[in-house]
């Protein structure tokens, strides 16, 4: 358990970390705002196209194949990134698009595992909540060293740096792991193409409701790092350095309340009662921070990015818990799959929309109104959610 969320640890700083780079992008670049929300959706649009291929992998090969694979490709693709960090734009995007092709196979594998070793468990929710609150202590560990590692370095090294350290952890994750085969007896190529057809169709029915979820919230997430830095930049002129901390603060809070949520989730509260505390934790903390004035003291921003975290990067294990409750250990793969393909949709559609509209506007605040909307649907699709199962 220990090495599964070190390797969450490693992942999230590799894939949140390139969002806390946005300003050095920005910079390096000299990319337009508008142009960092489409660059980084790229990564996400990148993830959507591996997404599948990766659930196919996991059922055909198991999991500790793909993990060795998974590790092997992205210190090679980081690592072009990182040597080669072209300046044009078009290159850029080429680039960290690949990146998001890879990254789902670390976070499914890694996930997978987790839930099959606990399923059944009394433990499971804390289990779960434990690896996902990985994910917000990656980004705080990034958001808080990658600006001093760029005052030192410059942002190839720090890519190079990125690219090890997801490696590496996630290479000892696959040494780990016992050898397993995803299916007793032969398991044709066929046979997979043709169980998983079956199982996507089945999966879109049951998991209909945890797929728009997904879709409404995860854009959040991606929105708090690539464009909370330049928001803080843009109204209160703070540095980088400045900056990555107050964001570490909100992510600090997120990986909290994971953890909080799958401690009370073991103790039998309804984790889509959970689930709703989160959205509405998000709509409420997002109007707040959609209509703070720059006027206003910068001290008062520290307690409004803590609810931020809690609300935007908090809700992440109850999802995949309910996932888990709704799909079996065979379909567990593919079903994460198809709920986190459908999370970062959200977040391709959504970044350049988040943009265009703060460029727009010469202002973010209208876009993080927007992202509020977005989180209130989501929060009365979770709570008929609830009523459904408890009818």
């Amino acid at each position: 358990m220990g090495t599964a969320f070190l390797d969450q640890l490693a992942i999230t700083m590799s894939q949140q970390g390139l969002s806390v780079l946005s300003e050095a992008f920005k910079r390096y670049a000299h990319l337009g705002v508008a142009q960092i929300g489409l660059l980084f959706s790229t990564v996400a649009l990148g993830a959507v196209a591996g997404m599948i291929p990766s659930g196919l992998l996991l059922m055909r090969y198991g999991i500790k194949i793909v993990a060795w694979v998974s590790g092997i490709m992205i210190i090679g693709v980081m690592g072009a990134l990182a040597w080669f960090l072209p300046r044009n734009f078009v290159p850029l995007i080429v680039l960290l698009g690949l990146v998001g092709v890879f990254l789902p196979a670390l976070s499914l594998t890694g996930t997978t595992a987790v839930t099959r070793i606990y399923e059944g468990s009394k433990e499971r929710s804390s289990a779960i909540g434990l690896r996902q609150a990985a994910t917000p202590l990656g980004g705080i560990v990034a958001a808080g060293l990658f600006p001093l590692l760029l005052r030192r370095w410059n942002l190839k090294m720090t890519l190079g740096l990125i690219a090890i350290n997801v490696a590496v952890w996630r290479l000892l994750f696959a040494w780990l792991l016992p050898a397993s085969s995803p299916h007793p007896g032969r398991f044709a190529w066929q046979d997979a193409q043709d169980l998983n057809c079956r199982h996507i169709r089945k999966s879109l029915r049951v998991l209909r409701m945890p797929l728009v979820v997904s879709l409404l919230l995860s854009p959040g997430q991606y929105a708090l790092l690539t464009y909370a830095i330049l928001d803080l930049h843009a109204r209160w002129h703070v540095s980088i350095t400045i900056a990555g901390p107050v964001i570490a603060s909100a992510l600090f809070s997120g990986f909290v309340s994971r953890i909080a949520a799958g401690i009370l989730g073991d103790k039998q509260t309804s984790f889509l009662r959970l689930f709703q505390y989160a959205a509405i934790t998000g709509v409420v903390f997002l109007a707040i921070w959609a209509t703070l004035p720059p006027s206003i003291a910068f001290a008062v921003v520290l307690p409004v990015f803590v609810g931020l975290g809690a609300g935007l990067d908090g809700w992440n294990g109850l999802l995949t818990a309910w996932v888990t409750q709704l799909s079996s250990p065979r379909e567990r793969g593919m079903a994460l799959a198809l709920t986190g393909m459908a999370g970062f949709i959200g977040i391709v559609l959504f970044l350049p929309v988040f943009g265009e509209i703060a460029a727009l506007f010469a202002s973010y605040r209208p876009a993080w109104a927007l992202l509020g909307l977005l989180y209130l649907v989501g929060f009365e699709l979770i709570r008929r959610s609830q009523k459904v199962s408890q009818a």
